[in-house]
């Protein structure tokens, strides 16, 4: 049934008072296509509908929740329910949600956790913020080298219940220092007595826990790896990262980065969920900044009045196809550095490249605009003064977009800021000296 129509249906029960058929509903649903409907939901409804679920299947859809719908319900739920979901979350989720939430509300939820979650949210918190310690969950199944397969089994079987996944096992020593990780498929082909230490071959990758999250991105590619283990500088095993909680950081990060290059700060939630200030605070500091900068390339046109009425009309073609050709090569390095297809050590092998590419663009470019100005009945000199403005514009457009990326990921600042409306006001600029400058130079020769 379409979200709308079991909306509709949810709504009725509501208003009917059928709380009895309305729990029947929800019970039966897939817990996907609940998350959907609890998300759909407003006020009453939401509040009714969510108090009908059980707890285990409750704390699975708010996990799975926006953070803007987990605060609205925050605002109906009693203290005991929340507390008692809060319980329920894997401590992945729980952790996600709890740095999310304002410092004294956060303080308060954690007070009310049990000892042991409690311990489990303080240490996961305690780890810098964006950091795969945050992503992680102690929830895993580990033996010792000693263990035989049969005692293996016996284990997972008393504790697979708490445990995130037991598709992967670890196997640790008396220090819990991670030693190897066995897929369970090669623990049910093996023999009952065989020990652990027969099938270890001491092959695997481990995440750290204090790098950054976007790190673990590139190593769960690499490893094509559905779930790892995570460790201290120590090489103690501290938790585990799914492939699920990596999906989402790598959602963020796109978006994030989409957002940069659109020239705004990130949103700290999504669009319905910003408010109006905060908003305007995003986006209005970057604006008067490429304003200010745009002032420069009036500045620079003041300076050519007289040549400004003969020549002002074919601006767009020098500005808009130099911002272009700025915006193309920043968004291959952009990209380049994400995937780390490209590293800073490159920089001159990427210099020597587009210098090349840039010249030929340029040129090429530069005798179509010629022939475009020809074409509007302007003289040659005004034809020509079009053609090498365009030819260098190209060629500068391309070095600086290639470059710049490189600038800012050597000073720590993220290169997607160098794109979109920094490349195209920055080539505004120097797109309108090299075309008057050049027109000048050109008319006094040959005029």
């Amino acid at each position: 049934m379409p979200v709308e129509e079991t909306r509709s249906h949810i709504a009725a029960l509501i208003e009917a008072k059928d709380f009895a058929g309305l729990k029947s509903k929800l019970t039966g649903m897939d817990v996907h296509d609940l998350t959907d409907l609890i998300e759909s939901l407003q006020d009453e409804d939401l509040a009714v509908a969510f108090r009908l679920l059980p707890l285990e299947t409750a704390s699975e859809v708010f996990g799975d929740l926006p953070h803007e719908k987990q605060e609205e319900l925050l605002e109906t739920l009693s203290s005991e329910r929340i507390v008692a979901i809060l319980n329920e979350l894997p401590p992945d989720e729980r952790t996600f949600f709890l740095e999310e939430l304002p410092g004294e509300m956060a303080q308060r939820l954690l007070s009310n956790l049990t000892g042991e979650q409690l311990q489990i949210a303080r240490r996961l918190l305690a780890y810098p913020e964006d950091s795969i310690g945050r992503l992680m969950t102690p929830e895993y199944v580990a033996v010792r080298p000693d263990w035989t397969v049969e005692k293996v089994f016996r284990h997972i079987r008393r504790v697979a219940g708490k445990k995130e996944t037991i598709s992967m096992v670890y196997i640790v020593d008396e220090h819990w220092r991670l030693l190897d990780d066995i897929r369970l498929e090669d623990l049910v082909l093996a023999e009952p007595e065989a020990t652990v230490d027969d099938l270890m071959d001491e092959q695997y990758a481990a995440l750290q826990a204090n790098e950054d999250r976007e790190q673990a991105i590139e190593i769960f590619k690499k490893y094509d790896a559905v779930v790892m283990p995570v460790v201290s500088s120590q090489g103690v095993l501290v938790g585990i990262v799914t492939v699920d909680d990596v999906l989402d950081v790598a959602e963020e990060e796109t978006t994030e980065d989409f957002q940069k290059v659109t020239g705004m700060e990130p949103l700290d939630g999504s669009y319905f969920g910003t408010s109006f200030g905060s908003m305007v605070g995003k986006r209005l500091p970057w604006l008067a900044l490429l304003l200010a900068a745009e002032t420069l390339a009036v500045l620079a046109l003041h300076q050519y009045e007289k040549l400004l009425v003969v020549l002002a009309v074919f601006m767009p073609l020098i500005n808009a196809t130099a911002g272009n050709t700025g915006n193309q090569i920043a968004g291959l390095m952009i990209r380049g550095f994400a995937v780390q297809d490209v590293k800073l050590s490159d920089w001159w092998r990427v210099f020597l490249r587009e210098i090349g590419r840039g010249l030929t663009m340029g040129l090429l470019l530069g005798a179509m605009a010629a022939g475009i100005v020809l074409l509007f009945g302007r003289d040659g000199p005004t034809a020509l003064a079009a053609g090498v403005a365009m030819s260098f514009s190209v060629t500068l457009a391309n070095l600086l977009g290639s470059m710049l990326p490189f600038f800012f990921k050597r000073i720590g600042v993220d290169p997607a800021l160098t794109s979109g409306p920094f490349i195209a006001c920055l080539m505004d600029v120097t797109s309108v000296v090299i075309f008057f400058s050049t027109a000048m130079f050109i008319m006094q020769k040959l005029v």
